[in-house]
């Protein structure tokens, strides 16, 4: 790479997993990404991460592969930035309904942010800029401790 050379953003991120139907619907369902269907990627499941002007901010592509009890490592987690705190919210109410691991949406250093879970156990991070002046704070359904998926 030459020293002029810039990096503009992430292309893709590309995941083996267990089971390409159960993660298609978390990565469609849950977080809201758009079905890429080039053709270019037959044997895989490439997703599009739509950025708000409808470029695609960056793919996430799903590869069959990852065996059963296979420990993950090297990758911490995903990001996705969302616009409110009510969508960071609304996220993290998705993945419980489909009874998915997923913390507390919470304020940490100016993000409002939560982790879920997808179903290889790889960490995805849903956040957003925190403006409590503009929306309501506090936890969903006044969730507390002692509760299962309260995480403080």
């Amino acid at each position: 790479m030459s020293a002029h050379t810039r990096l503009r953003r992430i292309s893709h991120v590309e995941l083996r997993v267990r089971d390409l139907t159960e993660s298609a619907g978390f990565y469609g369902d849950v977080l809201g990404l758009e079905r890429n269907t080039d053709t270019r990627m037959a044997r895989e499941c490439a997703w599009d991460a739509p950025c708000a002007n409808g470029d695609v901010g960056f793919r996430v592509v799903l590869v069959q592969g990852l065996p059963p009890g296979a420990l993950l490592s090297g990758l911490d987690h995903l990001s996705f930035e969302v616009s409110s705190r009510s969508d960071v919210i609304d996220v993290y109410e998705r993945a419980r309904s489909r009874q998915m691991r997923a913390t507390h949406p919470r304020s940490c250093r100016g993000l409002f942010q939560t982790y879920l879970f997808d179903p290889d156990g790889y960490k995805i991070e849903v956040v957003a800029q925190d403006d409590p002046a503009t929306e309501k704070s506090g936890p969903p359904h006044g969730r507390e401790p002692g509760d299962p998926d309260y995480d403080g």
